[in-house]
């Protein structure tokens, strides 16, 4: 599809979001759910705190990514970075593939190849699926334990581990054949070439990948460990959420809840932001853990306000990073 259609249907995806996003708030009240948010006054700023911890986690599992260059990498500028590239995966309808490239882009900054940037972000993303599949699980069960209703729940678990075994074949893929190369010699066979791919420099790529997955298993532990505690370092944040404006709520309760936002946030990951598709998903989530409409859309706002606000500082990074490039000429 050509990229102008293919903004064309995004918009379209988008404003059917905000529709719905907007006979949410109608429906439930938006009054209510304001008042849910003013309460908090200033304790809006201790919620920002669990997010600074998911992404400091986050930060350091994608510094294992790399295969030779983590002693080079400051834990600030690699932050940066990755708070700059997602701040872009967070307003672009072009999903990760607006993002990542930003990221592998500003390592050049620590002379850390375009090619070898790529491979750790390509890397990272992976492994950060394979833990994100492997929590997600653990949160089913938990529900699946609480819940009375669990036919759903069922398939969620069922989608969780068929998403979760193409990652885990891409990564066996990557490592004997080559990811990219592969790819592109499947396009080849069907006549379809691209014009800005070059298979030198997919080789070089697919040989980072390979070489990290067979050489640096320590790398491969880390990485998906650190991943794997940014998680349930989201359960912290909807715990604290939920406390603060005043709704009972225990640590497995929480766990279910950040768990299944997840999927919910996947599953309507072709809306631009997930607009709309997520609220009514987590709404429903809310539903059957037998907490309130309100609730749930509270829940949703405030998470809204907190991912504008590191959009923003992104945005910031971005353009302060910029500034320096042109100034060094």
């Amino acid at each position: 599809m050509p990229m102008k259609h293919l903004w064309k249907v995004k918009l379209v995806l988008l404003t059917i979001g905000l529709a719905g996003f907007a006979f949410l708030l109608y429906t439930l009240d938006a009054r209510a759910v304001y008042a849910d948010i003013s309460q908090l006054g200033w304790k809006f700023a201790i919620i920002l705190l669990p997010y600074i911890l998911v992404f400091a986690l986050d930060t350091i599992g994608w510094r294992y990514a790399f295969h030779d260059y983590a002693p080079k990498l400051s834990f600030v500028g690699l932050f940066g970075a990755r708070l700059a590239g997602e701040s872009i995966n967070g307003i672009t309808p072009s999903g990760y593939l607006g993002g990542e490239p930003v990221k592998a882009y500003l390592l050049k900054s620590y002379d850390i190849s375009l090619i070898d940037g790529m491979a750790s972000v390509v890397i990272s993303r992976t492994i950060m699926s394979v833990a994100q599949a492997l929590f997600v699980l653990i949160g089913v069960f938990a529900a699946l334990a609480r819940l009375e209703n669990t036919g759903l729940l069922l398939y969620v678990a069922l989608g969780t581990i068929l998403f979760g075994l193409p990652i885990i074949l891409l990564i066996s893929v990557s490592k004997k054949k080559g990811l990219f190369t592969t790819t592109y010699n499947l396009l080849k066979r069907f006549n379809i070439n691209i014009w800005f791919l070059e298979e030198s420099h997919l080789k070089e790529l697919d040989d980072n990948i390979s070489r990290f997955y067979s050489t640096n298993r320590r790398g491969f532990y880390l990485c998906f460990a650190y991943y794997f505690l940014g998680w349930f370092a989201g359960v912290i944040e909807v715990y604290l959420i939920l406390t603060l404006i005043g709704v009972p709520i225990d640590p497995i309760g929480a766990l279910i809840i950040e768990s299944l936002f997840t999927v919910a946030r996947t599953a309507a990951s072709f809306i631009p932001a997930s607009l709309g598709g997520q609220e009514a998903a987590v709404v429903l989530i809310f539903m059957a853990l037998n907490f309130t409409m309100q609730a749930g859309m509270s829940f949703c706002v405030i998470r809204r306000i907190r991912e504008a606000l590191w959009i923003g500082a992104g945005l910031w990074v971005l353009a302060r990073w910029k500034e320096k490039a042109l100034a060094r000429g």
